[in-house]
Parts: C-alpha cells; structure tokens; sequence
C-alpha cells in the first residue's frame, strides 16, 4: 500500500468515526454538538475520498529515479506505410499490437516531479508512457492519409472512473500546486522500418530511443540521410 493511500484510509477512518460520533450526539438530542461533528465528519470524507483519487491516479505512473529502459518497439511491415507495431512495457507485463501508418512513429509520456511536502511523502519524479502514433515525411500525407493513433495509460486498478487525470490537473493548475514542481510531455519520433527494433528510456529530462538491431540503425541512418 502506498503512503497516500495509507494516509486516504486513516483520513476516512477518522471522517467514519466523526460521523458515528455525530449520529450519537444527534440521537441524544444535542443537535449542536451533533451537526458539529457531521460537518467535521463530512469534510474528512471528502478529503479522504480526493486523497484515494489522486493515489489511484497516481497508481497508473511509474516512478522515475534515473535513466532507465522502459520500453522496446518492434515493427514488422505489411504494406506500403503500415506496419504492424509491438510496444512492450519493460516495467511491467503490459503489452500492446497495434497498426500503425506513416513513415515514422511517435512515442509520448507524461511526467510529474514533485517537490516539498510531497517528498516528504516519499514522492519520487514519476511517468507514464502516454501514447504512440503514425507520421508521415509529407506534411500533406500528414493532412490527407490516414491517421493511428493508440492510448498506452493502463487503467487504474482502484476506480472505474478514468476521466481525472493527475498530470491534466498539474499541467493546468502549476501557478499554486506548489508541490508539483513540473508536469511535462515528452516525445521521440524515428522512422519505421521492417523488422526494425528500437529501445526506449526515459530521465527526468525525458524520453531517449535508441535503435536496437541492425535493420534500425539502418533505417535511422537513411532517415537522417548518412
């Protein structure tokens, strides 16, 4: 159990236990004390309850430490700019196929440094790989063909509710969320290739794809016309 999960439970535990009291001093007539202790009860709750959403969101990122290797692309090719793409999460089992079209593929993640009170936490920088999508060299193929684009966030495993999105929230809010120290995207792009095969890491300076056989670091050395 994480720290701020262990913190949503004690705050709800407390929260349970205003609320008990208030039901009591309400049924002993002491409506004063008793409404008292409701609005208390109520307000730790719903603490509790924002607290347990941001460590359920926070559960679909990894923590980030230093530069590590967080994932491998493969491409096998299937007709002229499409390709069919292996993207293996390195951190986890997770893995996903998707077609892709274009010349080249783009890798995006998401990342979250914390600072202050939320290292205290024990609050690590943290990322999440984003999204993967198809390019093309031609800004008009770009305009005109078609386009692929794959969300790779794993669901939360607490909550059935995805729509809040901790690093949206941090990106918007950065002006008093003062324990976020930066929220930021990054993003690599190299060219697809057959059989090409590509390494990605990532740093708190962002993302690094490497290519990692020989049918890559040909296709990246034609792509910057070596």
């Amino acid at each position: 159990m994480s720290s701020l999960t262990l913190i949503s439970v004690l705050i709800a535990v407390v929260g349970l236990a205003f609320t008990l009291t208030a039901g009591k001093r309400l049924f002993q007539r002491r409506f004063v004390n008793g409404v008292g202790l409701g609005f208390s009860g109520l307000f730790f709750l719903v603490l509790a309850t924002s607290s347990f959403l941001l460590a359920s969101n926070l559960y679909t990122y990894q923590r980030l430490v230093y530069e590590q290797a967080v994932a491998e692309i493969t491409f096998e090719k299937r007709a002229n700019q499409e390709y069919r793409a292996v993207i293996k999460a390195l951190d986890d089992d997770s893995q996903h196929v998707v077609i892709m079209h274009g010349d080249e593929w783009q890798l995006d993640a998401q990342v979250l440094i914390w600072q202050g009170v939320a290292t205290l936490l024990g609050f690590d920088a943290n990322y999440r790989l984003h999204r993967i999508s198809g390019r093309y060299l031609d800004i008009n193929e770009e305009r005109q063909r078609p386009r692929s684009v794959y969300s790779l966030v794993k669901k939360s495993a607490y909550i059935e509710d995805q729509r809040f999105d901790l690093w949206q929230f941090a990106h918007q809010h950065q002006n008093w969320l003062q324990w976020v120290d930066a929220a930021y995207g990054s993003a690599v792009f190299l060219p697809m290739s057959d059989d090409a095969k590509y390494t990605i890491a990532i740093s708190r300076t962002g993302l690094i794809a490497r290519p990692a056989n020989e049918e890559a670091r040909h296709a990246v050395s034609e792509w910057i016309g070596l």
